[in-house]
């Protein structure tokens, strides 16, 4: 701090001194730069800058003010990390001083952006200047670090420790620092953990049209569960009926593959971002957005080849005891062995704020745009779909009250010429919808399998 003995106790602003005539809204963003600094710094009130005298002689009354205030603002969600206990008021003969000790959980964030110091001023930072911080970070900082929130409960996690048969132990968890303060360990896996993850289901490939969303709370444990249930229900069971006596089923998207995107993103975010992990499914991918850059500064490359750096561990270790988990980084591993044998391409982005995994509807070549005259028909009672036109339609409404069909016939059921009913036959025969039996005058067509209208 200043002595105020001196004859000009007031040096010019830098980057760690500030100047403030009176306390207000302008301080927030001074106190900002300030944490993501390398030095102690001070912000003195009731001083002008231009000539660095005092121009306000604050009181007790007006300290006490001034006080509360400031304790609003670092304990209240403005500034993200929680900067409690790096922002302290001195108080000198009239002389208010704010000092400001530089976090180690950088970079914070100010309603959302990140400010610096630039000489004398505190501006905002570039893209890749909070990405660069974010790769310095200590990775374990975050879980270790004091929960902002201390009143927490943790019925949620304790069920499923309950349903493993498996001790729930807070202490050995991590829960709590060397001050018996709930850590951000415990406030993730606590009923109030404020991060969440939100699922949107649209129509088609586009995001013009949605058909659902819903949004996840609550401890990491009771998400995950939730949203791989929910994902369950928006993954679809299509089958190929071949000439072989069983259909080929398939899911649209491998479970692993889901299980270990959304694992993965909820345990390996950044939760130095208040933003949700993000789950998009259109008709023909899946998407999963996780908040902030590959940990560590790690390449795409290093990721995809088994490379881990783990940017939550006590997050890890928690959701290890509880088997959601392995801890040997073999999640990345398994999404791309579960599209190995596949004619569909993963996509993995790797960008400053978020990582995302594009998973690849399996079916949806049996799901192209629908021509007006296409009805679906189910294949069977578990609502698995194949597309037929009006006119495909009417062949197999016949076959389902006679053995086969012919061309002649078709002919005249559809009233068209010989070689448009040939080649609708043909499709049919392609489609694994029809079976050609014998040839040339004698040929006839009969269904491969039983289908039931669904209309």
């Amino acid at each position: 701090m200043l002595n105020l003995d001196d004859s000009q106790p007031f040096p010019v602003e830098d980057e760690t001194v500030e100047y403030k005539e009176i306390f207000n809204e302008k301080c927030k963003k001074e106190i900002a730069a300030f944490l993501n600094g390398t030095q102690i710094a001070y912000l003195y009130l009731g001083v002008k800058d231009e000539t660095r005298c005092m121009t306000h002689v604050y009181s007790e009354t007006a300290l006490h003010h001034i006080e509360e205030q400031l304790g609003r603002w670092v304990s209240s969600s403005i500034y993200y990390p929680s900067p409690v206990g790096l922002v302290r008021l001195h108080f000198n003969g009239g002389l208010l001083c704010i000092e400001v000790h530089p976090g180690k959980s950088k970079p914070y964030f100010l309603d959302e952006r990140t400010y610096i110091r630039n000489g004398s001023e505190s501006i905002k930072a570039s893209p890749e200047r909070v990405t660069k911080m974010i790769a310095n970070q200590n990775l374990d900082s975050f879980d270790t670090s004091e929960s902002i929130v201390q009143e927490l409960k943790f019925d949620e996690i304790s069920d499923c420790f309950k349903s493993l048969n498996i001790s729930f132990k807070p202490r050995a968890l991590g829960f709590y620092n060397s001050k018996s303060k709930f850590t951000n360990a415990a406030l993730l896996t606590s009923n109030q953990n404020p991060f969440t993850v939100k699922v949107v289901v649209f129509d088609g490939v586009t995001v013009e049209r949605f058909k659902n969303r819903r949004e996840f709370r609550g401890s990491l444990a009771k998400q995950i569960n939730e949203v791989l249930a929910f994902l369950d229900l928006n993954n679809p069971l299509a089958a190929r009926i071949t000439g072989r006596a069983q259909r080929i089923e398939q899911r649209g998207y491998p479970s692993v593959a889901i299980r270990e995107a959304v694992i993965n993103a909820i345990v390996h975010r950044s939760y130095f971002s208040r933003s949700p992990v993000q789950i998009e499914i259109f008709d023909d991918r899946l998407t999963i957005l996780s908040p902030g850059p590959l940990p560590g500064g790690m390449k795409l490359e290093a990721v995809l080849d088994g490379q881990t750096l783990p940017r939550n561990p006590q997050v890890i270790k928690i959701l290890n005891k509880l088997k959601y988990i392995e801890g040997y980084g073999t999640g990345i591993r398994r999404i791309i062995s579960s599209y190995e044998k596949r004619k569909k391409f993963l996509k993995f982005v790797a960008k400053e704020g978020y990582v995302e995994v594009n998973l690849p509807n399996l079916n949806y070549q049996e799901q192209m745009s629908v021509p007006a005259d296409i009805n679906v028909l189910s294949t069977s009672e578990h609502g698995m779909a194949m597309m037929v036109s009006d006119e495909q339609g009417q062949i197999i409404e016949y076959l389902k009250n006679h053995r086969s069909i012919t061309r002649a016939i078709t002919e005249g059921l559809l009233d068209i010429k010989g070689t448009k009913a040939n080649k609708i036959l043909k499709q049919l025969v392609d489609n694994n919808v029809l079976k050609k039996v014998g040839g040339g005058s004698a040929t006839m067509y009969v269904l491969v399998q039983q289908i039931v209208n669904n209309k």
